[in-house]
């Protein structure tokens, strides 16, 4: 049988001990009940102070219960009284708060920071408004506070992005910084006046760089600006680059004079191939923008026409605008989202949805006529919104369905998603919020 007597009293002294020396420590206030061991083992009871002691700690366990459901009554009698306040976005602001704290902007409108904010320069990032003015780089969140503001002095500034990877360059200079999210990644001095350029979504990027005579030269850089490959085109001239998620490929747009004839071409690259993959010429068609789609196709936007295809079979096809003007584009969602219009400053326009990755016939494209000159696309999501005589119109892009209208202002430039509801108008001297309901 196990003894106890100076063992057990040795053992409390040395707690009380412990007790003393960290003096913030407290003795709990809660008390148990407990059948005492040294009966059961047939020892005298503890003596009348130490039971004393025991004593006072010990408190019924019906308190606990009586007290747990006064609790329970309490909380729900509040949820109860409050169950009309109990949304999803009161919760979602309350957590909003916990987190963030209640310093989260004065709201919008927001000023632009500079003078003057291009439409091309203005997009939506995590749900922040990014725009790049004649004299900064500035990201807004949601509530209005200023995240970043980063100043530069490029008179002519260029903004690319994919994914939080930021591309800043000088077009018609030399200069060009790199930012993942907020912070600078890499900047630096090309050896030659920059073109056009892009980033991939791992901050591998590309520049167009002008020769002399016509000719050019692309260059990728890894993410710490190093070089990574270098192609010179003789006789062409850059005018649109784009990457694969990685920056391992890459499609290169460039035109030249044939006899007094225009002349674009696409070209094609496996970064880790000393020569170009595929090629393919159009005529009679500036292509100014491309894009190479996560499904392995590539856009080639023209002013004439949309050249697309698989990089994998390097088979490409024209989808002719039959002399219509191109007003605006987007290259999103596998897809491309291109405006045109039979007129040549007002009117109405027709949203063309096309899927490259499928044949095109009937029901490719997807049309929408607008009773409107559509001058911005957006794209989030299922949705697409497109910004047309001072109204923002949100549609389906999968069905063409017009789901919104909200007024966007007479000064309008740019408008652009940041959720399928939710959207952010560039005008003149500020940025301005359209929340559906």
């Amino acid at each position: 049988m196990p003894k106890h007597g100076k063992d057990q009293e040795t053992r409390v002294i040395q707690l009380k001990d412990y007790q003393e020396k960290h003096a913030g420590w407290q003795e709990s206030q809660a008390r148990y009940e407990y059948e005492d061991p040294l009966e059961e083992d047939g020892l005298p009871p503890p003596a009348a102070g130490e039971a004393a002691k025991r004593e006072r700690r010990a408190v019924p366990k019906a308190v606990y219960a009586a007290s747990l459901a006064l609790v329970a009554v309490a909380v729900g009698l509040g949820l109860w009284i409050n169950r009309d306040f109990l949304t999803w976005t009161n919760l979602r602001e309350w957590a909003r708060l916990q987190v963030l704290g209640e310093e989260g902007g004065d709201g919008f409108p927001v000023d632009i920071t500079g003078s003057t904010v291009y439409g091309s320069n203005f997009l939506a990032y995590n749900g922040a408004a990014v725009m790049l003015s004649d004299t900064a780089l500035t990201m807004v969140g949601d509530q209005g506070k200023e995240a970043l503001s980063l100043r530069h002095d490029l008179n002519q500034p260029v903004l690319k992005a994919a994914s939080g990877q930021f591309l800043i360059y000088n077009s018609g200079s030399t200069g060009y910084t790199v930012l993942s999210g907020a912070e600078a990644a890499a900047s630096g001095v090309a050896e030659q006046d920059i073109i056009t350029g892009a980033i991939a979504a791992n901050g591998r990027f590309a520049l167009g760089l002008a020769g002399e005579y016509g000719a050019s030269r692309l260059q990728v850089f890894l993410e710490d600006a190093s070089l990574q490959y270098e192609y010179a085109f003789s006789n062409d001239y850059v005018t649109a680059i784009a990457l694969n998620h990685d920056a391992s490929r890459g499609a290169v747009c460039t035109v030249r004079s044939d006899k007094g004839e225009m002349v674009s071409r696409l070209t094609l690259f496996d970064f880790s191939q000393p020569e170009p993959t595929a090629q393919y010429e159009t005529r009679g068609n500036l292509l100014l923008a491309a894009g190479w789609s996560e499904n392995g196709v590539v856009y080639a936007v023209g002013d004439a026409a949309l050249v697309s295809g698989r990089a994998s079979d390097g088979e490409f096809t024209e989808y002719d605008y039959q002399g219509r003007q191109l007003t605006a584009f987007q290259l999103a969602a596998n897809r491309a989202f291109l405006s045109i219009s039979a007129y040549d400053h007002a009117g109405s326009s027709t949203l063309m949805v096309l899927n490259g990755g499928e044949p095109y016939g009937e029901g490719n494209p997807l049309r929408v006529e607008m009773d409107r000159r559509v001058e911005s696309i957006s794209v989030f999501g299922g949705t697409a919104a497109m910004l047309a005589g001072g109204e923002a119109v949100f549609c389906d892009y999968g069905t063409g369905q017009e789901l919104a209208r909200a007024d966007a202002g007479t000064d309008a430039k740019s408008l652009a998603l940041s959720s399928e509801s939710r959207a952010y108008v560039l005008g003149v001297s500020e940025v301005r919020v359209i929340e559906l309901n």
